[in-house]
């Protein structure tokens, strides 16, 4: 499988949920760019509660400086109404390590939060999982 040069990636907001599909080996100027698209993106939801459903079974992995501003837009998030967040990854556990390095608990002024991820396999998993908390990508009209 080749992967492009530089990582990728697509953001939806469906319902309470932004979906995010990764994909590549990000380096830092595509992850500025993902932020910057998803922060603006984000406001849609008026401060009320929301969670992100990231699919990165085809994203390589980044640097760490990649990681550090990745984890200082979460802490953005969560104060902009993120409360769930569900990964769906390979069975590898090098991706997840990497992504453990974004998690804000890492934070020592991370207390109280109502912010939880969980990591699954399977797509549907994630959206199960996502819809038992109160989030789903099904808008009621």
């Amino acid at each position: 499988m080749r992967f492009p040069k530089y990582g990728n990636y697509s953001l939806d907001i469906s319902g309470n949920v932004l979906e995010v599909f990764a994909t590549g080996a990000w380096n830092l100027k595509t992850t500025e760019f993902f932020i910057e698209e998803m922060h603006d993106l984000i406001g849609s939801f008026n401060g009320e509660p929301w969670a992100a459903l990231m699919d990165g079974r085809r994203w390589v992995l980044s640097t760490i400086e990649c990681q550090t501003r990745l984890a200082d837009s979460i802490k953005v998030n969560i104060e902009h109404g993120l409360t769930r967040s569900a990964y769906v990854l390979d069975s590898g556990m090098v991706k997840r390590a990497q992504l453990e390095r974004t998690h804000p608990s890492r934070a020592r002024d991370f207390k109280g939060k109502n912010y939880e991820r969980e990591y699954f396999r399977k797509y549907f998993e994630a959206l199960n999982w996502l819809h038992k908390e109160g989030f789903s990508p099904i808008t009621n009209t």
